[in-house]
């Protein structure tokens, strides 16, 4: 009813309300809170994974200290693994989560046991990693990580009508048949093979840097936070050997990181507050800001160039102007930069 999804969270949130202003008789189920926001949490949570693998990249180079961010890729890669092998379960996808709903000409059963019997009982009972590993596919680069992680959610959808059949049958009491055995081990392969692909591109995408963002545009989706510097694209000319600049009317010459010019070390950065909305929401995500590092390590000129929403672009800025830098030097000098820096907002 609401195909095709968009990309942002709260995009689909309005994109729900509008469909329940226009049938009433549906707002119980088509609330957003009902309906469940997998692919939203998943796509977020892996873009906090290539976040933190772009820190590591970073510190690795900068010959500094990776073991903070090494465990927050451990953290984030688990987290992202729960909600993949979520998506390899049929009945995850579905309002038939838990025994059928609404016309039943199979004879599906109602019964609220069906979902812990086949993914529980049954995966303990009767699967094994050995079964599991020879069904995976082969690694496939990931393209575009929102329409392939969608892909892969219908593909499971697809499925939902074979779990009740093979409950039906009885096919997931004790060990099972050899059928129950090889679906349910197909549809562990097929969520080990997603998770695999997505952590491979969430490495290989986390050596890209952060476009440079020329609209407002509502992305993804702490309170700590983990940021990240990078250069941003420059309008000036420059030769090839010389470092890019701009102007800026009340600093003058403001100077991008490489080719001479350092990139400016954060030596304090106080937490961001989340917004009372946000927190209501339990809403996560990035603020993405563009920000000149003053040649005395302070914060300047400070605009949002991917927008969070819900209170949280102005608490992002609010914190960053508090923040303090060690300042960028070209040929020993302090000089000002302009750098793009990530906010992560997460655990509310």
């Amino acid at each position: 009813r609401l195909a095709p999804l968009p990309r942002e969270r709260y995009q689909f949130i309005a994109k729900a309300y509008a469909y329940i202003a226009a049938h009433p008789s549906e707002a119980r189920q088509m609330r957003p809170e009902h309906i469940g926001f997998q692919p939203y949490i998943t796509e977020e949570v892996w873009q906090r994974l290539k976040s933190a693998m772009r820190d590591y990249r970073q510190l690795k180079a900068q010959h500094q200290n990776v073991r903070p961010v090494e465990d927050a890729i451990l953290f984030y890669a688990g987290w992202l693994g729960h909600y993949v092998a979520d998506g390899s379960q049929p009945l995850h996808t579905t309002i038939q989560y838990n025994g059928w709903v609404g016309p039943d000409p199979h004879g599906y059963t109602r019964g609220h046991h069906i979902h812990s019997q086949f993914e529980t009982a049954f995966v303990d009972a009767a699967i094994t990693p050995s079964q599991v590993r020879p069904l995976m596919t082969p690694l496939r680069p990931i393209g575009d990580e929102w329409t392939d992680y969608l892909a892969y959610l219908n593909k499971t959808h697809s499925y939902v009508d074979e779990v009740y059949q093979l409950y039906r049958e009885h096919a997931f009491d004790g060990t099972g048949t050899p059928a129950s055995r090889r679906f349910t081990a197909e549809r562990l392969a097929a969520g080990a093979s997603m998770l695999r692909n997505l952590y491979v591109a969430a490495w290989v995408k986390s050596a890209q840097p952060i476009p440079d963002w020329h609209h407002e545009a509502p992305k993804l989706a702490s309170a700590s936070t983990t940021e990240s510097m990078r250069p941003i694209a420059s309008t000036a000319p420059s030769s090839a050997n010389a470092p890019r600049t701009e102007h800026d009317p009340h600093i003058g010459t403001v100077y991008f990181p490489g080719n001479g010019v350092t990139t400016p070390r954060l030596i304090y950065k106080p937490h961001p507050q989340y917004s009372k909305q946000a927190r209501k929401a339990h809403y996560q995500g990035v603020c993405v800001l563009s920000v000149i590092v003053g040649s005395n390590g302070r914060p300047e000129n400070i605009r949002v160039v991917r927008h969070l929403g819900m209170g949280l672009d102005a608490k992002a800025v609010e914190a960053v102007r508090q923040y303090q830098f060690a300042p960028a030097k070209y040929k020993g000098k302090p000089v000002p930069v302009r750098i793009h820096l990530e906010v992560n907002f997460r655990g509310y």
